[in-house]
């Protein structure tokens, strides 16, 4: 079957394990691609994107591929433009199922399959779902039945259906197919990957927090094998020769035993500096010692606010300021570089708790400090406050569920100090490498009332939130429009390829572990096995109460 995926604004690892495996089952992939140079969430200038290649381009090559199947995966933050092109393949290419997936039809699936724009949507993981659909269609079978999948049938009817057990062990699939995205131009000289699926923090702003209630019978978080993380490494520094590796997982080194053998490995046969993620309760000396020995330079962390109760009671971030500093500290000490981030614009924070923002990031020595604006994100614990407790309004909530607006650019929320909320948001980045004597100056620029001089220092602030990152696109810009454009116009798809079923093994996943009345008896429990492993589970479960927050939210009133 021919499948044509869809994309914008930067490379994508879900969308490239969809292609990677939907490949090893011997289906033709292919991929449009939008470099989305005008909305990408710090400007808002769309005609910069017709500047460089337009629609016509996009929908002409739709067409020459002559799809089976047509998928957009969706963040909330592109769902306007996706939803908007793919009216537009529904156009010219009636016939066509469009599926939709990704985190923003997962979250809010009635209001995404009533688009008349898409067939169907998937709800978490598409790996099986996709397999299972393509395969219907290849026999001219029903597919209504799918689980994951909501579809409609010809009558208009939503066929909703359950949902699958996420795919374990990671392993059983293969790792993300980059070289689609490569053509566009999407890889820089540092190139994302990841070892996990999912995150062992459920912030009650993130779109993990809604993710993990959903799988609340199952583990959603999976680490992949350092083998198998490896072996896609190296693959990836012999056929693009990056400079440098960026690990993309919420967070990276959570696991001592798997950096462990990570840290060999990956010096080895690797041996590339690096950027990840921690947290102040995950940036332990041991951690830090091994991802320091693995050739990591540099850490994000995430801070979020300087108001030690917003990020205790709002976000549900166990995380004092002694902590925090004590992290920033280990990491000074091991010489890696951090980069601090920072939200302003949560529901009952006022002035003086931005400031706190600022006072606590004097204390972090951070290299970069970014910044960004709460965004109310669909079904989140903090969405839903804000919603309950009048910060957000239900037509402002329905513009949101649509796209609008963005982390760098929008405060949503009826706040007080609204205005305060963009000040902060562009002057911290610039005030964490402002020198000492010239920082009463900017308190005073900070106190003035919001006008052109906080906009011009926000323009400013945007290559600070990563400066690093920001000089490495600015190089690699002229490439990516050059190849975006070849790309779009140049048919490179295998032109012989005939739609061949390959019959192979479903991919696993975790079910539960039962033994069969003939076995019981021939089942021995070996008591020091048990005690052993119900210590293990014990510490545990102490460590993730101690850091991690799960279960039900209760804000302050």
């Amino acid at each position: 079957m021919r499948v044509l995926f869809y994309y914008r604004g930067g490379e994508h690892i879900g969308v490239e394990s969809l292609m990677a495996y939907l490949k090893s089952k011997g289906h033709l992939v292919e991929l449009i691609y939008e470099l989305a140079l005008g909305d990408n969430g710090y400007l808002d200038i769309p005609f910069l994107n017709k500047f460089f290649y337009n629609d016509n381009l996009v929908v002409e090559k739709a067409i020459r591929f002559c799809p089976d199947l047509i998928a957009f995966s969706a963040i909330t933050n592109l769902y306007t433009p996706i939803k908007k092109l793919a009216r537009k393949f529904k156009q010219k290419l009636p016939d066509v199922p469009i599926i939709c997936g990704g985190i923003h039809p997962t979250s809010l699936p009635e209001e995404t399959i009533k688009e008349d724009c898409f067939d169907m949507i998937c709800l978490g993981e598409g790996e099986g779902a996709m397999e299972d659909l393509l395969q219907r269609m290849r026999e001219k079978r029903s597919y209504t039945d799918i689980k994951n999948l909501w579809v409609k049938d010809a009558s208009g009817h939503v066929h909703k259906n359950l949902k699958r057990p996420v795919i374990r062990p990671l392993e059983s699939i293969p790792y993300p197919d980059k070289s689609l995205f490569a053509k566009y131009g999407a890889l820089t000289s540092r190139i994302m990957i990841m070892t996990t699926r999912g995150c062992p923090f459920a912030c009650t702003f993130c779109v993990n927090n809604f993710r993990n209630a959903t799988y609340s019978g199952e583990v959603y978080l999976r680490q992949r094998a350092v083998s198998d993380v490896i072996e896609e490494l190296v693959d990836i520094k012999k056929t693009y020769k990056p400079k440098k590796f960026r690990f993309e997982d919420d967070v990276f080194a959570f696991n001592q035993k798997w950096l462990d053998n990570f840290q060999v490995a990956y010096r080895k046969h690797i041996n590339l500096p690096f950027h990840c993620y921690v947290t102040p309760s995950t940036a332990k000396d041991e951690i830090l010692k091994g991802l320091k020995k693995a050739g990591c330079e540099s850490v994000s962390m995430g801070i979020q606010s300087g108001n030690e109760k917003i990020r205790t009671m709002m976000l549900h971030r166990k995380h004092t300021d002694e902590l925090i500093i004590a992290a920033a500290k280990r990491i000074k000490k091991h010489g890696i570089r951090l980069q601090a981030e920072y939200i302003f614009g949560f529901p009952t924070e006022t002035p003086e708790d931005m400031w706190s923002s600022f006072e606590l990031n004097d204390k972090l020595d951070a290299y970069n400090a970014a910044s960004f604006i709460f965004y109310p994100y669909p079904k989140t614990a903090l969405t839903e406050y804000s919603l309950q407790n009048g910060y957000l309004t239900k037509e402002d909530y329905d513009k949101i569920k649509e796209g609008y607006g963005s982390y760098h650019t929008s405060c949503w929320l009826k706040l007080p100090y609204r205005d305060e909320v963009y000040k902060h948001n562009a002057m911290l980045p610039v005030w964490n490498v402002t020198p000492k004597f010239l920082k009463p100056l900017f308190k005073k620029i900070l106190k003035l009332k919001y006008g052109f001089i906080h906009k011009l220092i926000y323009v400013f602030s945007v290559p600070l939130i990563d400066f690093e990152e920001f000089m490495i696109r600015v190089k690699d810009m002229p490439r990516m429009i050059f190849q975006t454009r070849k790309a779009l116009i140049n048919d490179d798809w295998d032109k012989s390829y005939k739609d061949v079923f390959l019959s192979s093994l479903p991919i696993k996943v975790e079910e539960a572990h039962t033994v069969s009345e003939t076995k019981k008896e021939n089942y021995v429990i070996d008591i020091d096995v048990l005690a052993r492993k119900k210590a293990e589970e014990a510490f545990k479960a102490k460590r993730r109460k101690k850091h991690f927050f799960h279960g039900t939210v209760n804000f302050p009133q």
